[in-house]
């Protein structure tokens, strides 16, 4: 569920803005054992007690008034899927048009073109379509005979991927110098808030931490055990596949990215459009350096990244679907139900990349909301008794000390408001350079949009509440 493609393309991309990788490394490590880990273990001790999804038991937790704001982690992992199938569906586009070199031989600038050009439209939709089967036909299997079965053959391929890729890089002449760019400390820099609110920001959003979706695993859990164990290899598998992503990605471009008259750090650092600059603009022209081969190695490049979003995609679906469960639904009802909403809600980004990125932007930065809601519902069982009677379950090797209750209640909290504050700072300044209002809730990146989508979500999940639960479920 953690692994996808922010680890591969958009985890390269930050390390770029820094001199030298080692500078985001350093409090990119450190925010894993502060923010995402414990989140995960709250997600699963949830999961693991309630045995219900992510809005029954944020209900049992918080009670029948407050109850509804746990739909909002719901709500905003899902719509998060309905963007991220189009994601996905990109990321099969271009395993087809790498293998048929078609964008190779484009320079950057009629490369971005392209790219515009099939991720928004008929292609697009086609392709957003096919990735919510494939998630689809998974989910209806369940958790071990279709979830489990797909990831013990998508990941184990994804991380073979990556090691051919990490070699071929690794054994280029000019590698070298990627790999001591990637390791470099600028102390002067590291002493600055920008590397730590952005390791902070990678952390929260490529874990999956305050997702809901470790929750909604942790249901068929068939043991009483912590979750700890769980949450740490799940938090350390996330920055493992990252560092491979990383050492797969950065030694190839420094040494390709030369022969195309290019400056690596530049092409790690393209961001657009949709984030995807350096994937989908350079990967394909840099690999066609080598030869015949580099289509085959672009190739396998988006098929990790296929492989990647597929894993995430099946996890977001199997969130939303295990909610309807809870309202009453078969299983195959409820994925026809999510997959239905998911494509109709994702046309819009699917016809429009400008619509996905104000997506992307809004329901990202939910994310940081979801993660705080889920302290506040362990806040109202009361933090000792949730570590106690909640993460320690029966016989549990692996116990947690007090100092875990002043994280939940103290530091997380505080993570929360510095990030969110930092991003709203951002946003100002991109409308102050833009000459627009960080206000208007019309505008893609804007502070704005961010709070009335959020207010709207907010008031329908009030107005809806009475029937977001089943008053008998069980």
């Amino acid at each position: 569920m953690a692994i996808g493609t922010g680890n591969i393309w958009r985890f390269p991309r930050i390390l770029a803005k820094f001199d030298g990788g080692g500078t985001f490394l350093i409090p990119w490590m450190i925010f894993l054992f502060t923010w995402s880990i414990p989140l995960l273990i709250v997600e699963y001790a949830i999961g693991r007690t309630t045995r219900k999804g992510v809005v029954a038991s944020l209900h049992a937790m918080l009670g029948p008034r407050f109850g509804f704001i746990g739909a909002f982690v719901a709500l905003c992992t899902t719509l998060i899927l309905c963007y991220y199938a189009v994601v996905a569906g990109w990321c099969g586009i271009y395993v087809y048009e790498s293998l048929a070199g078609n964008v190779a031989a484009l320079d950057s600038k009629a490369a971005t073109a392209w790219f515009e050009d099939r991720a928004q439209g008929g292609v697009a939709i086609l392709a957003t379509v096919g990735a919510l089967v494939i998630a689809a036909l998974f989910v209806a299997r369940g958790l071990r005979r279709g979830i489990e079965r797909a990831n013990k053959i998508m990941l184990p391929m994804l991380f073979a991927l990556l090691f051919v890729l990490m070699i071929f890089g690794l054994s280029r002449e000019g590698s070298g110098r990627g790999l001591d760019w990637l390791f470099k400390i600028n102390t002067e820099q590291l002493l600055t808030p920008a590397p730590w609110l952005e390791a902070l920001s990678q952390s929260a959003f490529s874990t999956g931490a305050g997702w809901g979706l470790l929750l909604t695993f942790a249901i068929g859990s068939a043991d009483r055990s912590s979750g700890i164990g769980n949450a740490v290899m799940t938090g350390l598998g996330n920055n493992m596949a990252s560092m491979i992503a990383a050492l797969a990605i950065v030694p190839a471009i420094f040494a390709l990215a030369p022969l195309a008259a290019a400056d690596p750090v530049a092409v790690l650092q393209t961001s657009s459009p949709g984030n995807t600059g350096m994937a989908m603009v350079w990967i394909p022209q840099l690999f066609a350096e080598i030869g015949p081969a580099g289509r085959w190695l672009a190739a396998a490049f988006f098929l990790a990244l296929t492989f990647a979003a597929i894993t995430s995609l099946i996890a977001m679906v199997e969130l939303a679907t295990r909610c309807l469960l809870d309202l009453g639904l078969t299983r195959n009802r409820a994925i026809w139900v999510v997959s239905a909403v998911a494509l109709v809600v994702g046309l819009p980004s699917a016809l429009s990349l400008e619509f996905l990125s104000n997506q992307d932007w809004v329901w990202g930065l939910g994310l940081l909301v979801s993660g705080f809601l889920c302290v506040l519902a362990v806040k109202a069982v009361g933090f000792r008794r949730f570590r106690e009677d909640w993460i320690h379950a029966d016989g549990a090797r692996t116990r947690l000390g007090p100092w875990f209750d002043w994280v939940l209640a103290g530091l997380i909290p505080l993570q929360f408001v510095v990030l969110l504050g930092w991003w709203f700072q951002q946003s100002q300044g991109w409308a102050r350079d833009s000459g627009k209002s960080p206000w208007d809730p019309l505008d893609t990146y804007s502070i704005g949009t961010c709070l009335a989508q959020w207010t709207l979500a907010f008031f329908v999940l009030y107005l809806v509440r009475a029937k977001l639960v089943r008053r008998n479920p069980y």
